[in-house]
C-alpha cells in the first residue's frame, strides 16, 4: 500500500518568507503522519496528513474573512463551506472523530485510542510550533468521481501563523 507524508509551503497573494517555525511544524506534522500511517496500517486505511502554513498577513485577528483564508491555506482545493468551530480546541475532537472512522468495522477500543492519540500528536505537532489554535474551522470540500474514501480539511488561525490541514483517508 502507498503512502505519502507532506508538508508544503504554498504561496499566496500576500505570502511572505517562511520562517524556521513554519519549517519546523511542516516537518512535525510529517513525522507524525508517518507514524499515523504504520499504525493504521492494521485497518488498511492509507492515511495521509498534510500541512500548509504562511504568516498570518495584517496580524491577529484576521482581517480578512473565514472562507478567505481558508481558501488561502490550501489553494488548489475547491471550498464548498467553511464551518467555524467554536471553541477553536474543539477541531481537534472532530479530527479524532474522523480518525476513529477509519478503523475496521466492528470498532475496538484499540483503533479508538489510537485514533485520539494520533489527534493530540497532530495538534501538538502543530502547536508546538504555531503557537496555540485561536481560530478554527472545519473545511467542506468539493470531491470529484476520484476523490479518496474521504478528505477533512481545517483552517487554524494562531497569533501569527495561517495553517492548513488536509487529511487523506483511502481504502
Amino acid at each position: 500500500m502507498r503512502r505519502t507524508t507532506e508538508a508544503h509551503e504554498r504561496s499566496s497573494p500576500d505570502r511572505q518568507t517562511a520562517t524556521p517555525a513554519d519549517r519546523a511544524a511542516q516537518a512535525a506534522v510529517a513525522e507524525v503522519s508517518a507514524a499515523v500511517a504504520r499504525e493504521f496500517d492494521a485497518a488498511d486505511h492509507m492515511v495521509d496528513v498534510q500541512l500548509t502554513t504562511m504568516p498570518l498577513a495584517g496580524g491577529f485577528p484576521p482581517r480578512r474573512p473565514l472562507e478567505q483564508l481558508a481558501a488561502a491555506s490550501l489553494p488548489g482545493t475547491q471550498i464548498r463551506a467553511v464551518t467555524p468551530v467554536k471553541p477553536p480546541w474543539r477541531w481537534i475532537e472532530l479530527l479524532h472523530g474522523s480518525l476513529e472512522a477509519t478503523a475496521c468495522s466492528p470498532r475496538t477500543d484499540r483503533h479508538g485510542s489510537l485514533a485520539e492519540v494520533s489527534a493530540l500528536r497532530v495538534s501538538e505537532a502543530i502547536e508546538q510550533h504555531l503557537g496555540a489554535v485561536r481560530i478554527a474551522a472545519r473545511l467542506d470540500l468539493v470531491h470529484d468521481a476520484s476523490s479518496p474514501a474521504w478528505q477533512n480539511a481545517y483552517v487554524l488561525v494562531t497569533a501569527t501563523r495561517l495553517a492548513g490541514l488536509l487529511v487523506t483517508v483511502e481504502d
